[in-house]
């Protein structure tokens, strides 16, 4: 968390979501705004992040994270931010939720993407010495929940 709060290492983060967000306008996949991308166990897929990427959705968020709201999220099997079929934290949302869409045309160029991008994210642990976390994300957010 603390690295997250200096603003080279978001800043950092914050391009590397660009390039992604510029790439993904080349492309311009589907997004039908049906939320079943943070209906994570009903289709059959989980997100995975790091943990820069969790201390930065947190830290921008505004507002602790709490375990109450990771647990609930468990146990309907969706993410904490899914509010009926919008994300509410849609601009500081991580990699993974940037890159995917079920849009079937995605699927030719959202895993070389996602990859690309992660080795990205990966050099920003490296840079500034924060030690390299992989995990599902709603285990990433109880880690920084209060």
């Amino acid at each position: 968390m603390e690295a997250v709060l200096r603003a080279e290492v978001a800043g950092q983060i914050e391009a590397i979501y660009q390039i992604v967000a510029d790439q993904v306008a080349e492309r311009r996949p589907v997004c039908e705004t049906s939320g079943r991308c943070c209906h994570f166990e009903q289709h059959g897929h989980r997100l995975y992040v790091t943990g820069l990427e969790a201390a930065y959705s947190v830290a921008k968020l505004g507002r602790p994270v709490t375990m109450q709201e990771v647990e609930a999220a468990r146990t309907r099997g969706d993410c904490p931010f899914l509010s009926g079929v919008l994300c509410t934290i849609h601009e500081i949302k991580p990699l993974g939720c940037r890159v995917y869409y079920c849009d079937p045309t995605a699927q030719e160029w959202q895993q070389a993407l996602s990859e690309r991008m992660l080795g990205m994210i990966r050099g920003v642990h490296d840079r500034h010495g924060v030690e390299y976390r992989y995990g599902e994300w709603r285990g990433m957010l109880a880690m920084f929940a209060e």
